[in-house]
């Protein structure tokens, strides 16, 4: 199969799972649209669509996967002070402490 072909399938099938996560006006996220995948996949009768399901899906957990090792490098490098919550394991500030590095500069 050509590249070309393979990506357009690849597309319909992404957004097969989407619109039938969006009939059900379930949550529209990485892990819901995996698992919805992976049911495509299991009822699939046609091979080649299963396989480049079972591409779709691995890929999927790839990028989820470095997105995760990413948000948690950055979990454990930032200095918990300063975070007001009852329970700071759940807050990560992603962009400083919130003030402005020159005072002058607002923007």
């Amino acid at each position: 199969m050509n590249r070309s072909r393979v990506d357009k399938m690849v597309d319909e099938l992404i957004g097969e799972a989407v619109l039938s996560l969006l009939k059900e006006n379930g949550p529209i996220n990485t892990h819901a649209l995996v698992q919805r995948l992976r049911s495509m996949r299991i009822h699939e009768k046609d091979p080649e669509r299963q396989e480049a399901i079972s591409a779709v899906i691995a890929e999927i957990s790839d990028s989820t996967d470095d997105a995760f090792k990413h948000y948690k490098a950055v979990q454990h490098s930032v200095p918990r002070e300063g975070v007001r919550t009852m329970n700071n394991d759940n807050v990560v500030p992603l962009f400083g402490n919130g003030k402005p590095a020159d005072p002058k500069k607002i923007h």
